[in-house]
This record gives structure tokens, C-alpha cells and sequence, in this order.
């Protein structure tokens, strides 16, 4: 769904993130990265602003797809080796955060 609605809105995204998005691709890759961290950094803004109104979110199996190959959400054998490399309280601590995130 990520990827459709960008294919949907993109245009009107980067219509609306142009001050910081025109001419990146003339741009060292150093400024494009600063460039594209800045408008990540107005995208999360505006979320945080849309997800305080209460606005009921829904959620697609597909989106956890996306999510997962990207690696932001880790498949079991990935968590597995975490908590390998971690202290059985930073274990914890994560499966705690994990437990809540998925609650929601």
C-alpha cells in the first residue's frame, strides 16, 4: 500500500517537499542525503500532527510485507540472532517494546 500510494500521491508529496527537494539530483550525494533527511524529518512531524487527531489507523498484511523486506520489521530468525548479541534485559526491554507496538 506504501508503494501505491506513492505511486498515487508522489508528485503532490514532492510538490510539497520541493523546497527541500529541487535540484537534488545535481547535488553532492552529502546534500542529498541532508536534503532527504529534512523532509523525513517534516513527513514525521506531519504524522505525529495526523496520528494526535485519533484518526483510526488501518493496517494490510501486505504493508507488513514492505516493511519486513526494507528491514523494519525484523523476521523471526533476524530477532533470534539479536538476542543473541544482547544482554537477557536488553532482550527484554525489546520483546517488551515489540509486544506493545503490535497491541496497538
Amino acid at each position: 500500500r506504501l508503494n501505491d500510494f506513492m505511486q498515487a500521491h508522489g508528485t503532490e508529496l514532492a510538490a510539497t517537499l520541493a523546497p527541500e527537494l529541487m535540484g537534488l539530483s545535481q547535488q553532492p550525494a552529502l546534500l542529498t542525503g541532508h536534503a532527504l533527511d529534512r523532509s523525513a524529518h517534516y513527513l514525521r512531524e506531519a504524522l505525529s500532527v495526523w496520528l494526535s487527531t485519533g484518526e483510526e489507523i488501518h493496517y494490510a498484511a501486505e504493508d507488513s510485507d514492505i516493511l519486513t523486506a526494507i528491514g523494519f520489521r525484523p523476521d523471526a530468525a533476524s530477532r533470534v540472532d539479536n538476542q543473541e548479541k544482547y544482554t537477557p534485559a536488553q532482550s527484554l526491554i525489546y520483546a517488551r517494546r515489540r509486544a506493545e507496538l503490535a497491541s496497538r
